[in-house]
This record gives structure tokens, sequence and C-alpha cells, in this order.
């Protein structure tokens, strides 16, 4: 270190250590600058170097000196970002640190990312306020730096994306990294917007510092729109305000007509005309495609919002068009011979959910009449879909898909929400119907009470969910509320058995998941599982508590594995036993891989499961592992199993016997983990335990257990493995053909199959799309778009919908990418045009593009829980990056850049019409008719709606407020300011009470400081103190 620095280091790291007041602080650098200078670059090193090793939170006067230093012009911005960028996490490890023997050493001595954020946040200002740049040294200097950061970030995040992709991990970025991302790009907001940076990167000698900074911005917009779009927008408005583009590959020759061309191909586009438009039959029919083709993703928020997004304040046509789409998506699940299953949840929606939407409609300030719009509606049904009851025999012949009853259940549920009189339901059907609306329209208030009175009741309108007479919607509300009253007051034996009756009934699941997002049903279960303690008193057997345990574990498990849920849409976290279970439920360890802990129970489970000297499991080893610890050594369990019985250390009988415990309700649940680890297991080659594992499945599956609850239970788990075990079987049919004890298997998971609702299409399905001569996936998803626009343009001559499932759609973008898939819709929609059907087609591709999915959806799905992870780019991205490149087409093929374009225009609008339609539709007053009541329901959800809000209207005025309030929650949570809140003891430092004294008795090397001028030792910040709009007196 050179003679100038130490003292300086000295200095910095004693008044760190004695956290030394600003006003002391302000006149030591006085001081101190005057005999010994030192640039501001390696000031800002001293001041910002690591000072502790894998540190995770700053130091707060870090951050308040750097402060100071800034305004007293003793260091400037880029010496801080420079000093801030050397020990970042994105700085490039140097190639001494790469040849060195340990990587983890330089990873070591950096700086938390927190301390980056707030730099740049406090950057941001300076030069949004014009303060900075103070010369054109430094504003060169910050671009510069920025410009290095933007693509260093961009390489290192990305790395660390690819390496977690390579290792099989899909993790979305963490909290933190978002928030650096946000960070440097508000700054690079900053710069732009600041006149004094614009007028240096369009001189003409700083061409290449313009050139680094547009190549950077070029890589780092698509980078920060994977998470957080509405910034990546602001700063691609930006870029193309001040033509920050990388020309580099468009004008590789340097062709100025090229160019020209270019400019006339853009005003071309812009020129565009677009199309009437039309709110098309076909386009709300695609939409309640999209939400029930899986998961059902019926919120009312959602849905609502879509359709005043679409019919703006016609609300007689909006209730219209709802109900007959939800009658031609039944009438297109019966043409298609869909599953009883997906027909029971397209009449619920039809029944339980069609009236609420239309009481929710009925009640806004725009006029409508119910009673008309359900004729209408019902003027327009396929009459062959839906016969009369003198026409619908089916029921008599054991037809469980006829719909010559829905008419009459739906009219009877609208009377039961007083949507219409209970005498206008016979004038509406034509005829007599069979029976009348129920007699009681229920309340979740109500219902509530009449649990906490009788829980016992609970099980009766559980099963009153299945009934499809539009009382389902309040008995949600009132059991979703009740589930999450029994978790808070651990009433473990009613909770079990509302599990209990719940998980069997994967239709009451369905229905559930039409009125209550997967969040509020399960996470306050899967809390209660996280949660679960012996009590230190805890006396007696320990059986039934593991027996309460399975109950509520297995209805977390059929929900999680029938609809596919991933921890985000459970609303938990990843640390949660429940996301760890279905992390690593499914692979065994190694004898050497178990810890300590581990190793007990494992051995305690084996000795008393198959022990042939032992009576029945001992109450010592429920006692002494968790069940929590159980279900985590279960598939060790299974292996360490199989690999005794095939070594005849365990006999076959004995292992049979042992199993028999499996078939026990409180250890049941084991067999989903054990029995995913034997289908794996089973596949691998590299073994000669078949017949072993052959006996194993034959035993668990074949050999039901004899209780009633076991049973039901033991179908449960069955349907929840179905898909694994029919993959297994099948593929061990095919290596040993002449093996005879497959078929069996086969045979008796045949029942259990199709439980889950997936997006992903079946083998018949893909082949009838497939198939046909000369057909593709492509072509085949043009005909669709094909036969939904000729439809949409001619719906009211033909009532009968054409054949779709939204399922295609995923197919499609699974297999032949989002790329692939928006330019089969666009070259249909231009066929269309060509043939003069433009405007619906058009609107069938915005409905396509615009549609709820599961993953990487247009529009929000629920808002009660943290937007889901990003897989792939979503239709309207590659929709976005088409229109992009319509200049360089429009020459080539003019009507396929105008469908772009016109496509893109009307998904834009449409799309941000709908996030518009969110703010006043949070407003609206809904009655009581069975919902989950969200502001009950936990505050998230008015979160939700205040951040939704505060981003639309910063979208709109071009306000950075909310980032800088997210800085503020961020210091509240990782900056300890209690130390620097009041008066310091600095006698240690030889500062008297009145902040007045010497400070070199204690600082060594340093000159003599005169401090005798010196006031009080307050945290006061002088005229800058608000600069970041924080109280460090106060908080």
């Amino acid at each position: 270190m050179d003679p100038l620095s130490k003292p300086w280091s000295l200095f910095i790291d004693r008044c760190l250590q004695d956290r030394i007041g600003v006003e002391v602080f302000d006149a030591a650098v006085a001081q101190l600058y005057g005999k010994a200078p030192l640039p501001g670059k390696q000031l800002a090193l001293l001041l910002l170097k690591p000072r502790s090793p894998a540190a995770v939170s700053i130091d707060p006067r870090v951050i308040v000196y750097v402060e100071r230093l800034l305004a007293s012009q003793r260091i400037d911005a880029s010496d801080v970002l420079f000093a801030a960028f050397l020990y970042s996490r994105d700085q490039p490890p140097r190639a001494a640190d790469e040849a060195a023997p340990s990587k983890d050493l330089h990873a070591r001595w950096l700086n938390p990312p927190e301390l980056e954020e707030i730099l740049f946040h406090r950057l941001h200002k300076a030069f949004n306020s014009g303060e900075r740049p103070a010369s054109h040294v430094e504003g060169l200097r910050v671009v510069r730096l920025v410009s290095r950061w933007m693509t260093a970030m961009v390489t290192s995040h990305t790395s660390d994306s690819m390496i977690q992709a390579m290792a099989g991990i899909q993790q979305h970025p963490h909290q933190q990294s978002i928030n650096i991302r946000d960070a440097l790009g508000i700054l690079v907001g900053g710069l732009i917007e600041n006149g004094k940076i614009l007028e240096l990167l369009n001189h003409k000698l700083n061409k290449d510092t313009r050139k680094t900074f547009v190549e950077s911005l070029s890589t780092f917009i698509p980078f920060l729109s994977q998470t957080s779009l509405q910034l990546a927008n602001r700063l691609e408005l930006s870029q193309k305000e001040h033509d920050f583009h990388d020309k580099s590959l468009s004008n590789i020759n340097g062709d100025a007509s090229e160019n020209a061309g270019l400019e006339v191909a853009a005003l071309q586009v812009e020129a565009v005309m677009d199309l009437p438009n039309l709110n098309t039959r076909a386009g709300l029919y695609i939409f309640l495609n999209s939400l029930l083709v899986a998961r059902p993703l019926t919120d009312d928020f959602a849905i609502i919002n879509y359709l005043h997004s679409r019919y703006k304040i016609d609300a007689q046509n909006m209730a219209t068009e709802l109900v007959t789409a939800a009658f031609d998506i039944l009438a297109n699940a019966l043409y298609r011979s869909e599953s009883s299953q997906t027909m029971f949840c397209l009449k619920s929606f039809l029944i339980n959910k069609i009236p609420i939407l239309l009481t929710q409609l009925s009640t806004s300030i725009y006029p409508m009449t119910p009673e008309l719009c359900i004729t209408q509606a019902l003027s327009h049904v396929d009459p062959n879909a839906f016969p009369p009851f003198s026409q619908g025999l089916d029921d008599l012949m054991g037809n469980n898909n006829s719909l010559s009853d829905v008419r009459q259940d739906f009219l009877n549920a609208c009377a039961l929400h007083s949507l219409i009189p209970t005498n206008a339901v016979e004038r509406l059907l034509g005829e007599a119907p069979m029976q009348g609306p129920p007699q009681t329209r229920y309340t979740k208030k109500d219902l509530l009470a009449q649990f906490k009175i009788n829980y016992e009741k609970v099980n009766l309108f559980i099963d009153e969910l299945e009934n499809l007479d539009g009382n389902a919607g309040a008995i949600v509300g009132a059991l979703v509320e009740f589930i999450a009253n029994l978790c808070e007051t651990q009433i473990t034996m009613n909770l079990k058995t509302i599990c209990n009756v719940l998980s069997r009934k994967p239709q009451a699941m369905d229905v559930l998941l039409q009125f209550a997002s997967p969040a509020s049903i399960l996470r306050p279960l899967c809390v209660f599982l996280d949660e679960w303690r012996y009590e230190g008193d805890q006396a007696g057997e320990y059986q039934p508590l593991y027996d309460e345990f399975s109950a509520i574990l297995i209805l977390v498990l059929a929900f999680v594995h029938r609809y596919e849920l991933t921890h985000n849409e459970l609303g938990i976290g990843p640390d949660s036993f429940v996301v760890q279970l279905l992390v690593r439920g499914s692979h065994s360890k190694a004898p050497e891989d178990l810890s300590e802990e581990e190793g007990k129970h494992l051995g305690s489970w084996l000795r008393d499961l198959y022990d042939s000297d032992k009576e029945g499991l001992s109450n010592e080893v429920f006692a002494s592992c968790r069940p929590q610890d159980f279900y985590m050594i279960v598939p060790t369990l299974f292996s360490q199993t199989v690999m005794a019985c095939s070594a005849d250390v365990l006999s076959l009988d004995s292992v049979k016997g042992g199993l028999e415990y499996l078939h026990e309700t409180f250890l049941l649940p084991s067999l989903v983990g054990g029995l995913t680890w034997m289908a794996s297991h089973a596949l691998n080659q590299t073994h000669q335990d078949l017949d072993v594992v052959m006996q194993i499945f034959h035993k668990l599956i074949r050999s039901a257990p004899t209780s009633g609850d076991a049973a039901a239970m033991h179908s449960t788990i069955m349907s929840i493995v179905s898909s694994r075990l029919e993959k297994c079987f099948r593929t061990l049919k095919r290596r040993h053909p002449s093996r005879t004890d497959i078929d069996a298997l086969l045979e008796a998971n045949k029942s259990n199959l199709q439980y889950e609702r997936s997006i992903y299409s079946s083998m018949s399905e893909l082949e009838q799309w497939t198939n046909a001569p000369n057909n593709t996936l492509v072509t085949s998803l043009r005909h669709t778009v094909q036969q939904l626009s000729q439809w949409a343009s001619a719906g009211a001559l033909q009532p009968n919908p054409p054949n779709y499932t939204h399922r295609q759609l995923y197919a499609s973008m699974k297999l032949l990418g989002s790329s692939k898939t928006v330019l089969a819709i666009v070259d249909e929609i231009k066929a269309q045009t060509d043939a003069g059907n433009g405007s619906a087609a058009l609107d069938v591709g915005v409905s396509l593009i615009c549609s709820p999915m599961i993953e990487n959806s247009a529009i929000t799905t629920d808002i009660t829980v943290a937007a889901p992870p990003r897989t792939r780019m979503s239709l309207r991205e590659m929709l976005k990056a088409e229109f992009e490149n319509a200049a360089s087409i429009i020459a080539k093929d003019p009507l396929a850049a105008e469908t772009i374009v016109r496509l893109h225009r009307r998904v834009e609008v449409q799309l941000v019409a709908i996030a518009q339609a969110g703010l006043p539709t949070a407003q609206i007053d809904l009655p009581d008719v069975g919902m989950v009541d969200v502001q009950a329901q936990n505050a998230e959800l008015d979160k939700a709606l205040n951040d939704a809000a505060a981003a639309t209207i910063a979208a709109a005025s071009g306000d950075l407020q909310p980032d800088q309030e997210a800085l503020h929650r961020s210091l509240d949570q990782h900056l300890d300011l209690t130390a620097a809140s009041g008066g310091l003891d600095l006698s240690s430092m030889g500062v008297g009470a009145t902040g007045t004294g010497d400070m070199s008795a204690d600082l060594g090397a340093l000159p003599v400081l005169d401090l005798s001028d010196m006031g009080g030792m307050s945290m006061d910040l002088g005229e800058d103190d608000d600069a970041w709009g924080l109280d460090f007196d106060n908080m």
C-alpha cells in the first residue's frame, strides 16, 4: 500500500468501527485530505472494499460516507461505480483468479448485492436531477462503466441460468437478483434522460463510447424484460427516441441506399390500415377453453377484466356472449367425447360459476337485463347438443355425458341467484322442468356458522359440491375459510376428516379450484405440515399423529399431482417440507450419503417393518422419527428393501409382511414416493432385481387395503402415480414381451388413468393432428384457425362450434416453439384476410395469443401469488419480435407484414385494456354469492392490487417512484441502523461528550486533526439529509 493510502485506510476502518458521525467525518476528511491528498478512485476503493468474507449485509455507514464524499467532491460518480464494480459479483474473474487453486477465495471477498442496488438508486437520483455529471470526464467514465456493467451482468446472470438448466434445475431468479437488475436499469434510464450525457454521446469525438453503450443497451433490454417487462419497455422507448440501436448487423456494408429503403419500409409499416374491430363468438369460445383445459384458471377478477377489455361498456352483449360461450365449450366437449370428469368440470362452470359472474355484471354501473341476456344466449346454443327432455333419452340408456338436463340446471341456478324469476324457467325451457331450483340459497356466512357449531356437516356440504345446483360457490368459500381456521387453531381431528373426504373426490377438487386459488386452499395446509412438531410433553401413542399427518399430506399431494402445481402456485417457499418432498421425495440415497440422524431413522424403520419377532410397529419408531423425516427417507427405505431381498438378506415373505404396514392409513402416503422410486428403478437396466421389484409391485398395487378409509386413500394414491406406472409397465412389456406378470399390473392400473388435468396432449390427439396425408402440426393449427375464423363470421347460421382444444396450442408451443406457432397463426390470418374474412380471423388470432396460460401467460391468472417463473418466450413476445422485423419483409411479402402489424397492434391494445380494466374492477362490491372472500382471505390481495395500480400509474406518468419505494423497503429489511440512529460513544477515539476532542490518540499514523470547532455527533447529513428520502435518526 502506498504512503498516501495507508492513513486513509486506517482512518476509514476506524470511522466504520467506532461509528463516527458525519460532521466529525467531514472535518476529518478535509484535514486529512490537506495532508495526504488521495485520488478519488483510490479513496472509493478503500471505502467500498469488503471488510469480511462472504458478507451478506451492508454497513449503513458506508453509504453515508459515500454520500458525504460525493457531496464534498472528493470522489465522483465514476469513482463509486469503478469501486463497486471491482468488488461486484458481476465482475468477470481475472485470469489470476481463474488460475488460482480455489475459485471460492475470489468469490468470498465481494460486496453484497444490496450495496450495489442502493448505490445505483443514489446515482440515478443525482443524474436524474441534473446534479451530475459535474464534468465531461466524469460523464464519459460513467457511461463506459455502466456499459461494462450491463454486459457483465447479462453474461454473469445468463451463465448462472445456463448452468442451472444443464443441471436440470428450473429456478426463477432470486428476488435480490431481480432487484439489482432493476436498479441498474433505473440508473441507465436516468443516464439516457440526462441532457449532459446525451450531449456527450451525440458528440462526434465520442463515437466509440456511444457504440459500446448502444451495444450493451441492446443486449441488456431483452435480458431485463425477463423479469421487469415494464422497466424494459420504458428503456426500449428511450432507445427508440434517441436512436440507441445497434446497427452493426443491419448496416455492415455501410450502404446508404439500404438505410433509406428501411426508412421507407418503416413508414409503410406505420401506415398500415387497421381492419374493423369485431368481437366474435369464437373469441370468447377460445378464452373459456383456455380457462378450463387443465387446472381451472377461473379467477373472477381476471375473467371480469377480460370481458370489460373486449366489450367495454356493452354489458348486455358481454353477458349474452359469456353464457353462449359457456354452452359452446360444453357442446364441443360432447362432440369430442371428452371424459366424464371433463364434462362435469364444464357443467359446473356453466351452472355454478356463470350465474355468479352474471350477478357481478348486473350490479355494475352499466345497464344489463339478465333475463334478456339469458334468453338471447339460449337461442344461440346448439339444439342437437342440448336437446329437450322429450328427446334426451340418453340418460335412460346410461350415458352420463348427456346434456339434456343442462339447460334446466342452468336456469334453476339463475333463478336461485335471482337473475330470473322462478316462473320464467318453464317459459325459457319450452317445457315443464323436471325439478325446480334449490329451496335455499347458501351464503358463506351461514355455512361457516353451521360448520363451527357442527363440523360433521362439512362432509355433507362437500358431497353437495357435485350437485350442480348453483350453490357450489358459497360452499367453497366457507370450506376454504374453515380449513384455514382449522389449520390456525390446530384442530387436527376435524382437519383429518375433511382432508380424507376431499382427497377421494377429484370432481369436488375441480369445483374448489373454480372458486378458489390453489394457494388459498393449500398454503395453510402446507404451512401446517411445515410447522408440525411433537409437543415436548407428548405422551401416549404417536401413531394417531401419523394418521392425521397422512390425511393432510395426501390431500396436498392429490392437488399437486392432479393439477401439476408448482411451489409458486401453492404460495410457499422452496424450503417448505412439501416442496422438498416433491423435489427429493422419490430419490434414494446411498448409505454413505445419509446423515447420522437419517441413518438412525432408516435403521429403526427397517427393523420394525421386517423383524419377524415383533408384533406390529412399536410406538418408539413413531416417537423417534417425525413424519416429515420419515417421508424423506421412504425412497431409501424401498431401495434398501429391494437390495436386501435380492441378496437374500430378507426373505420375500418378510418383505411382503412388512409392506402390509404401508397399507395402513398412517403410512399409506409413503407409497407415492416409494412407487415413484420403484418405477424409475425398474427402468434402470444396471441391476438384476427385476423379479423382486415386480413382486413388490404386485403386493402394493393389486393387494388393496381392506378398511374403507385405507382403500379410498389407496385408490387416490394409485391415481396419483398412475401415469408414471403406466409408462414404466409399458416400457417393461416392450423389453420383456415374454413376462406374464406385467399385464396384470397394466390392467390394475387402467382404472386409475386420466387422473391428471394436464395441458399435455395424449398420443391419440397428436396422431389425429399429424397422421393425415400431408398433415403436420403447423397445417393442423392453421386448419383450426381457419375453422374458428369461418365459424366466427357465420356463428349465427352455424350454432355447433368447431372442434377445438387449447391443448393444441400448448402442443404447438412445446414441439414447434413460439416462433413457428406465431407464424402459423399469422399465415392463416393472412389467408383469411385475402379471402375477405380478415376481421374475424384477427379476433381469433388475438384471442389465441392473449389467452390465459398455465405457463408464460400474457395476462395475470391469479393475483394472490407472485408471477410464475418464465420458461420460454410467450406468443406475445414472439409476435413483438416479428413486428420489429416487419419493415424488412414488407417489400417481399406486404400482406404478411401488414398482418403482423395489425395482429401486434390488436394484441397490445387488448392487453393494455385488460390492465386498465383491472383498476376500476377491483372496486366492485361483490355480492355474497359464495365466492372466497378475498379481503378476509389474506392481505396479500390488497398488496397485489395496490402494486398493480402503482405500476400502471408509473407506466403512464413515467415516474419511477415504486422503484424508490422498493429501495426503502429493501433498506428497512436489510440495514440495521440502530447503531447509527442516536448519539455515539467515541471515547475510544478521544472524542468528548460534546463531540470535540483530539483524534490523534487512537488513529496511529494519521496526522493530528484539529476538530475543536465541531458540534454534536448526531446523524445529520446537512443540506443533503434527505438525499434518499431516508430518516436515519428515526428509522
